[in-house]
């Protein structure tokens, strides 16, 4: 938990708002000519709401959640209620979708019927959105001359000859959306905008890089990986193991409470002993899991795009895990490295190591401030 100073600028500030199963966190930005300058930021444990221990993955409802946001905001010192609130990855749908390449408006006709058959609720009660991915040969290589009319007919025949565009669909459910108002309207919070985890974290991790780039996000429940090439999500997948598994195999291991096991995890990760037993035997096990998974994801992607991932970004709680980042890097055949969001602001030179330390937790908050800096 940190607050510089207390000084602020409470026109230009903005706070992202990061809802997680184990954590909540919240950065408060402020920009100054053409600065964006960290301000505050903090962290609280869901777990103890619900009488469970740190780290451990809890669903809150509204009226708690929104609580315990109160209590979060008055620890990190918060002094705006302008900013935007991410939703997670897990309470929403990323898929894409070849369709015929059409004029705007059939195509916006024809998306919502395709929709259907990847979303499992009624589409009425869903929230949807859409983009057509640019071409990625006709970004690197410039647009092809064309071989056919553009006039042809709809039938089923002539359709599947048509040229085929992908596109990106978006889906929330409406009582998702519904919820999230509540809990800002209980916590007095300004929501500009609500935003997928995904997109926040491709904000603060990617600085532009447009070469084939995989977020490796590590929660507690369930690890996300998104592959995004020239800017574009292009693939969404998630793992249902995370850091929470880590620490219920360190808890059976030496037969203790999840609690104790938490606090061992987070003092020797993958890299020391307690007692006589090897964490890094232990644990690695799970970790490989999760990173040969990853790996799999990215064969699979540059076998269907013949295109290599370039580098590989590790976010969320989990990736803070002592010697993670080398089991990661023994797993997956691209580099890896650690999220560094903060690097997107500026803070007092004394912060540094604190702020790197913690960095890959903090990424979708940053990314979600950062945007609504931009809409200031």
């Amino acid at each position: 938990m940190a607050s510089l100073f207390g000084l602020f600028k409470k026109q230009n500030s903005v706070i992202g708002l990061d809802i997680g199963s184990s954590s909540v966190k919240v950065i408060q930005l402020r920009k100054d000519k053409g600065r964006v300058i960290l301000e505050t930021y903090g962290e609280l444990a869901t777990g103890p709401y619900m009488e469970k221990a740190v780290g451990q993955a809890v669903a809150l409802g509204p009226d708690i959640l929104s609580q315990l946001i109160k209590d979060l905001f008055k620890e990190a010192n918060i002094t705006t209620k302008s900013g935007a609130i991410s939703i997670p990855l897990r309470s929403s749908l990323l898929v894409t979708i070849d369709v015929p390449e059409l004029p705007d408006d059939k195509l916006a006709q024809m998306v919502p019927l395709e929709a259907r058959k990847y979303i499992p609720v009624p589409i009425s009660e869903v929230m949807l959105d859409w983009s057509v991915i640019p071409d990625m040969r006709e970004e690197l290589l410039g647009p092809e001359e064309p071989n056919a009319p553009h006039n042809l007919p709809t039938g089923g025949h002539e359709m599947s000859k048509m040229k085929q565009v992908e596109v990106l669909i978006v889906a929330i459910h409406k009582d998702t959306i519904k919820q999230y108002e509540e809990i800002a309207r209980q916590t007095g919070l300004e929501a500009k905008f609500l935003e997928i985890e995904t997109f926040s974290a491709m904000r603060a991790s990617l600085y532009g890089n447009r070469g084939a780039t995989v977020i490796v996000d590590l929660g507690a429940a369930t690890t996300k990986v998104v592959i995004l090439d020239q800017g574009t999500v292009r693939l969404s997948h998630t793992i249902n193991k995370g850091a929470q598994d880590v620490t219920l195999a360190i808890a059976r291991s030496l037969n203790v409470s999840f609690a104790k096991a938490e606090e061992i995890k987070r003092k020797v990760g993958l890299v020391e002993r307690v007692g006589d037993r090897d964490m890094g035997e232990t644990l690695s096990p799970i970790v490989e899991y999760i990173f040969n998974e990853v790996n799999q994801v990215m064969v699979e992607y540059q076998k269907k795009r013949s295109r290599s991932v370039e580098k590989v970004y590790l976010i969320g709680g989990g990736a803070l895990l002592r010697g993670l980042p080398e089991v990661a890097k023994e797993s997956v055949y691209a580099p890896v490295v650690l999220g560094t969001p903060f690097d997107r602001v500026e803070a007092p030179a004394f912060l540094e190591n604190i702020l790197q330390a913690v960095g890959p937790e903090f990424a979708v908050s940053i990314g979600l401030a950062l945007r609504g800096l931009e809409e200031l």
